[in-house]
């Protein structure tokens, strides 16, 4: 943790309903106070909808975008040739 200023413990003091006087040290309760802060994680939240819906899209988006080993682009296209002539084009 890091050493906070003589201003920092002026406001924490002054939040705590305690007098501080720079000259002289941090009444135990303060200090008790701080070291019990040092350790405090921040509070969960809950996931926004926005967000919740963006990861849906991702999941879905990576899902669909997977092509099965079964299909070929062949698959796609008619052949090039009929019955001796291009499907779109002139007579050979």
């Amino acid at each position: 943790m890091r050493n906070p200023s003589t201003r920092t413990l002026a406001a924490l003091a002054y939040e705590r309903g305690e007098e501080f006087d720079p000259a002289l040290t941090p009444t135990p309760a303060l200090v008790e106070w701080l070291r019990l802060g040092e350790r405090a994680e921040r509070p969960l939240e809950a996931v926004a909808p926005y967000e919740r819906r963006r990861r849906r899209e991702r999941e879905r988006r990576a899902t669909h975008r997977r092509v099965p080993g079964w299909f070929s682009p062949q698959d796609l296209a008619e052949p090039g040739w009929a019955d001796g002539r291009l499907v779109h084009g002139e007579p050979v």
